[in-house]
C-alpha cells in the first residue's frame, strides 16, 4: 500500500497532474470518463446515420478539453466544430445518409474501407483473417458486446473498435471510483494499450488519410479530421508505438486480395465475353 501511495498516473502526468494516485483520484475518473465519451461520440459518428441523434459535434468539446495534450489540436477542433455548425443543421437526414454511402459505399470500399481486416496485420497477408479472431478475443476477455440498438457491423468495423475503447475507458473510471485493486485497473490499462498499439492505432491513421481523400470536404471530412487528431492524442497519452500500415503496403495487400478473390471465384462469376 505504501508503494502505491507514491505511484503517479502516467496519463495524468502527461497532462500536468503530478500527484499520487489517491490525490488524483477525481482527475483520473474525469479523464477516463472524458475519453469514454469521446470514443462513444466518434463511434456513433462513424456508424450509419439512422437518425438525428447519431452525432452532436459540440458534445465533443467538453471531453476533448480534458483529453487533448496539444493546444494547437484544441484550436483546430474548435474551428472544425464551428464550421460544422454552419452546415450540419441544414442537412436533411437523407443527405447525411447519401454522403455516408458516397464515401464508404454499400459494399466494402477499396478506397477507404472502414474495416481493419482490409489493412492486413503485422504478420502479413497470411495472418490477415486472424484480425477477427484477435478482436473477438479482446471483446470476450473484457466482456464487451456492441449495443443492440447500434446496428450489426462486423467486429473489425471502425465504429465497433471505437465503442470497445469507450467501454474500456468507462470500466477503468468505474474501477477507480469504486476503489478496486490497482493491479486489476492495471490489467484494464494494459489491455487498452495493447489494443491501441496492435489494432486501432495501427490502421486508423491510414484509414483517416483515405477517408479524407475520398470525402474531400463536408461532414465526413470534418469527422475524420477529428478522429485522426483524437487517435494521435490517444497514442501519445498511452505512450504506445503502433506499427502503422503505410499506403504502399495497403495497395499491395489490396491487389493480392483482389487477385485471390478472382482466382477463386466460381465459374458463374466470370465476366461474359
Amino acid at each position: 500500500m505504501g508503494e502505491l501511495a507514491q505511484i503517479q498516473d502516467e496519463m495524468l502526468a502527461k497532462l500536468g497532474e503530478t500527484g499520487t494516485l489517491e490525490e488524483c483520484k477525481d482527475a483520473r475518473i474525469s479523464l477516463h470518463l472524458a475519453r469514454a465519451k469521446a470514443y462513444n461520440l466518434l463511434s456513433r459518428a462513424m456508424s450509419y446515420p439512422w437518425n438525428r441523434k447519431f452525432f452532436r459535434p459540440k458534445s465533443l468539446l467538453e471531453p476533448l478539453d480534458v483529453c487533448l495534450l496539444e493546444e494547437e489540436d484544441w484550436t483546430h477542433l474548435n474551428k472544425i466544430i464551428d464550421g460544422m455548425g454552419n452546415y450540419l443543421p441544414k442537412m436533411a437526414m437523407k443527405q447525411v445518409q447519401a454522403e455516408f454511402v458516397r464515401v464508404f459505399g454499400h459494399a466494402v470500399s477499396q478506397e477507404c474501407p472502414p474495416y481493419e481486416m482490409q489493412y492486413g496485420t503485422e504478420g502479413g497477408i497470411q495472418s490477415q483473417t486472424d484480425v477477427l479472431i484477435q478482436l473477438g478475443g479482446f471483446f470476450e476477455t473484457f466482456g464487451f458486446e456492441m449495443p443492440k440498438n447500434r446496428g450489426k457491423e462486423r467486429v473489425d468495423h471502425i465504429s465497433v473498435e471505437l465503442e470497445f475503447m469507450s467501454f474500456m475507458c468507462y470500466r477503468e473510471a468505474y474501477g477507480i471510483e469504486q476503489g478496486h485493486d490497482e493491479r486489476k485497473i492495471g490489467i484494464l490499462r494494459s489491455g487498452v494499450k495493447k489494443f491501441v498499439r496492435n489494432h486501432l492505432g495501427r490502421w486508423t491513421p491510414l484509414f483517416c488519410i483515405f477517408t479524407a481523400r475520398k470525402a474531400m470536404k463536408g461532414f465526413y471530412k470534418d469527422v475524420i479530421d477529428i478522429l485522426a487528431m483524437f487517435i494521435k492524442n490517444e497514442v501519445a497519452l498511452l505512450d504506445v508505438k503502433p506499427v502503422k500500415v503505410e499506403e504502399p503496403e495497403y495497395r499491395s495487400l489490396s491487389y493480392s486480395m483482389e487477385n485471390d478473390l478472382v482466382a477463386n471465384a466460381p465459374a458463374e462469376c466470370e465476366p461474359t465475353k
